[in-house]
């Protein structure tokens, strides 16, 4: 009798899916890591798209990004993000990197993003997993800082003071 193990079955899965996937005309790779960052600063997201060019001719690709309440959307708002695109070629290969970037985070960036790809040609698609981005408050936010502390004046005035008196000795 032969019994099968869940993770030996999920091995073989994995092990299918990466024989198949080269042979799908195009595939689509990034970090899987849940990202945690904080308000206010830069940040830049890359996804590669790797594909064949006989068989995917030309790529569509787009950062999608799908909050807590709302179907995933694209992402085109050029005020808020700067997406880049490059492109290698290596024999009948190509690799796209997408980078979607973030001026200055805000705490509405937090949620799901999700890349994905299509060949226009023969509709063949592949999308990339879930990445979670969770945006942190800046602790620091609304601080000012001035130029001198209290002890700074307070340090000011007592060699003041001494000078003061120093001189007044002679």
């Amino acid at each position: 009798m032969q019994i099968f193990h869940p993770s030996s079955v999920f091995l073989k899965m994995v092990v299918l899916c990466s024989l198949l996937s080269p042979l799908a005309g195009v595939l689509v790779k990034y970090s899987r890591e849940p990202l945690t960052k904080t308000e206010g600063h830069f940040m830049s997201l890359k996804c590669e798209v790797q594909y064949e060019m006989k068989n995917c001719d030309i790529v569509t690709n787009w950062w999608y990004i799908k909050s807590n309440k709302h179907e995933p959307k694209p992402i085109t708002d050029p005020n808020q993000y700067l997406i880049t695109v490059n492109e290698t070629e290596k024999e009948q290969f190509r690799n796209r990197n997408i980078f979607l970037s973030f001026n200055s985070l805000s705490l509405e960036d937090s949620g799901y993003y999700q890349c994905d790809a299509q060949c226009l040609n023969s509709g063949t698609q592949a999308k990339g997993h879930l990445l979670y981005l969770n945006v942190t408050a800046d602790p620091n936010k609304g601080l000012k800082a001035s130029r001198w502390s209290g002890q700074l004046k307070a340090d000011q005035a007592v060699l003041a003071l001494s000078a003061i008196l120093f001189l007044s000795r002679y």
